[in-house]
């Protein structure tokens, strides 16, 4: 895992953003699977600028997403509605392709086996992450085995605070599960990359990087990826042994 350390929020938006560039430059039709959230909503900004300005295009790739909450899709906190009001409504050009998780559905088996069939039609070229204060990624909480795949997730309460404050939703507006991708999913990638800001993130931060590589910490896994990349800023990294 290659950590490159930033001073604040917006020099990790940056250095995020010019991954993703970079890659999108090199690789046209390039496959992009992403997150969304409070880690991510200054590259979005970033990316929509570069879009509208033509400075980068993104007309033959593929973009997709990392999971979805149970519930209507038009509801404020789904990442059907992030995707839609921060970045594909507001940019001139789209992807060739958009696949999202349908989680209003009544038919989730079929869903999941759907979204299975999207993943082996387009390998993804970057999977992107964001870090839980309790070291999860996507859905897949603390104690989720290693060789999870697409799967219906129950969310832990750290996550459903998390949801309620970036959201501003009381405890029984939140959400409690979604579909998501499953650790070995997320392995599949040919690139990864992780981010993460502030000092709430900081114990996962350090766990994910000086930790044994465990279940009880879902990020561990990728150490073990041969292509990962994970961007902090100060805050993030404050109780690294190794920061400097």
């Amino acid at each position: 895992m290659k950590v490159i350390k930033t001073k604040d929020y917006a020099e990790m938006s940056q250095k995020a953003f010019e991954v993703l560039k970079d890659l999108l430059e090199q690789k046209k039709d390039a496959v992009v699977n992403t997150t969304v959230g409070a880690s991510y909503d200054g590259m979005f900004e970033l990316m929509v600028k570069a879009i509208n300005e033509g400075t980068l295009s993104i007309k033959d790739a593929v973009f997709m997403n990392l999971d979805e909450y149970i519930a209507e899709r038009n509801k404020s906190f789904t990442i059907y509605t992030f995707m839609y009001t921060k970045f594909y409504n507001l940019i001139t050009q789209k992807p060739k392709v958009i696949e999202l998780f349908d989680g209003s559905t009544r038919q989730l088996q079929a869903e999941m086996d759907r979204y299975r069939q999207v993943l082996a039609q387009y390998p993804r070229d970057l999977q992107i992450l964001g870090l839980g204060v309790n070291g999860h990624l996507a859905a897949n909480e603390p104690g989720t085995s290693f060789q999870s795949r697409v799967f219906l997730a129950d969310s832990d309460e750290s996550t459903i605070q998390s949801t309620m404050r970036y959201q501003n939703l009381t405890r029984e507006e939140a959400p409690t599960q979604m579909l998501t991708l499953g650790l070995a999913d997320i392995m599949e990638a040919r690139q990864v990359l992780l981010v993460a800001s502030g000092e709430r993130k900081a114990q996962a931060v350090k766990d994910t990087i000086e930790g044994p590589i465990d279940e009880r910490c879902p990020a561990t896994i990728l150490r073990a990826h041969p292509n990962a990349i994970f961007i902090i800023d100060e805050a993030a990294g404050s109780l690294l042994n190794k920061m400097n």
